[in-house]
């Protein structure tokens, strides 16, 4: 026992001197069920599955020993080939390449075991003949509309115009469900990779269509990440719409749409910023020079403001601070830069203010203007909102204050 030198560290089990990528393979047909536990996380796996986990690069035990490129193609055709129950033997497949020497073994799985992911990597081949067997495949599924997740998926990397019929005729299904299905993300990503008119025409459906207004938002949230995934100007309507109708913008789709349509795109940036805004059609081109694509979207937004209409931009910094809740305070108090027009609405807010975090924003932004006439305000406010001297909030900005020689 002492080459094999097992060592138990904690929850971490670490090998050496001993050939686990042999083990690996020798288990390849072992499906005994086991517990396992990295961590604090326990979960059950097949014996197989498990020494296949530890070997993975940059999975499970970082410590233990790791396949090289070599040996994980090797891995891979052992459970391709190799008739077995492990889940690793999906993922093998997922990661095939599909050459022409590997495309009888694919099919065979699709036609004899109905392996699902055979199925999409045989729709990578995209040869005419496996048409049928795409469009006639469903998993086993006690739920009528259910069993078409790979189907889809399939789709989606062979998109024909034999599939259209089936992803409508499955799409109408659902417009009147009173719950949502995952299936439906990757039903939505078939329809968009056609990235034609009748795909356009699919993606509207669920806008008009879908009974339950609760279960609209899904359809709407699902359409938007099918056009993002598969990107093309065709659905550049579609992003209008979402966001013009339906309220949601992403970062990313912002500043594609700042790029395709700049002046449509800063009149809804001022209906999204100001309350009761009406978009107008305008030719005004707003500047980009200097405005930084964040990951916030509102903040994104905020800049594009500044760098177009600084006093508009104030006005709406001005309105935040006095509305903004916890969250998205910061945002505003960070765009202050001791500005005097800031000065009034920051101690308005202060003045009614309960919760710690939004007060202790206010005040370290009010101390960077340096100014002993606003220090003594803030003392000052301490007396009229009692709610400044309150718990930890209270403790907090005694330090604060201490900190800033303000007493």
């Amino acid at each position: 026992m002492e080459s094999l030198e097992v060592i138990l560290f904690g929850h971490y089990l670490i090998k050496k001197n001993i050939d686990l990528f042999s083990i690996a393979k020798e288990h390849i047909n072992d499906d005994e069920e086991i517990s396992t536990m990295f961590g604090c996380i326990i979960s059950n796996d097949k014996v197989g599955d498990f020494f296949i986990d530890v070997l993975t690069p940059e999975y499970v035990d970082l410590d233990s020993e790791k396949m090289n490129s070599t040996e994980l193609t090797e891995l891979d055709s052992l459970l391709i080939y190799q008739p077995n129950n492990l889940s690793s033997r999906y993922s093998a497949i997922n990661r095939a390449k599909p050459t022409e020497n590997l495309y009888p073994k694919i099919r065979e799985l699709v036609i004899e075991e109905k392996n699902q992911s055979a199925l999409v990597t045989l729709a990578k081949y995209q040869k005419e003949k496996d048409i049928e067997i795409i469009k006639n495949n469903r998993s086993e599924n006690d739920k009528v509309e259910s069993g078409y997740y790979h189907t889809y998926v399939a789709i989606s990397q062979f998109p024909r115009p034999e599939f259209i019929p089936l992803l409508e005729t499955n799409l109408n299904k659902t417009l009147d469900n009173t719950h949502y299905s995952n299936e439906w993300r990757e039903l939505y990503k078939a329809i968009a990779s056609y990235k034609n008119k009748k795909a356009v025409e699919l993606l509207k459906v669920p806008f008009s269509k879908v009974e339950h207004q609760n279960i609209k938002k899904y359809h709407i949230r699902f359409v938007y990440g099918a056009i993002q995934e598969f990107q093309d100007p065709i659905y550049n309507e579609l992003y209008w719409k979402i966001w013009e109708d339906e309220g949601s913008i992403s970062p990313e789709v912002y500043k594609y749409l700042f790029n395709e349509n700049p002046s449509k795109t800063y009149e809804l940036t001022k209906k999204e910023m100001i309350e009761n805004y009406q978009p107008q059609k305008s030719d005004f081109v707003p500047s980009t020079n200097g405005v930084e694509f964040t990951e916030g979207i509102y903040e994104t937004m905020l800049n594009v403001l500044i760098a177009n209409d600084k006093n508009l931009a104030n006005k709406v910094i001005a309105e935040q601070i006095l509305n903004s809740n916890v969250h998205n305070l910061s945002l505003y108090t960070s765009k202050v830069n001791k500005q005097n027009i800031f000065i009034e609405p920051l101690f308005e807010r202060l003045e009614k203010a309960w919760n710690a975090h939004i007060y202790l924003d206010l005040i370290k932004t009010l101390i960077e203007y340096d100014n002993k006439e606003i220090n003594e305000r803030i003392i000052k406010a301490r007396t009229l909102n009692k709610n400044l001297n309150e718990d930890w909030g209270g403790k907090a900005l005694d330090k604060l204050l201490s900190e800033n020689g303000i007493e």
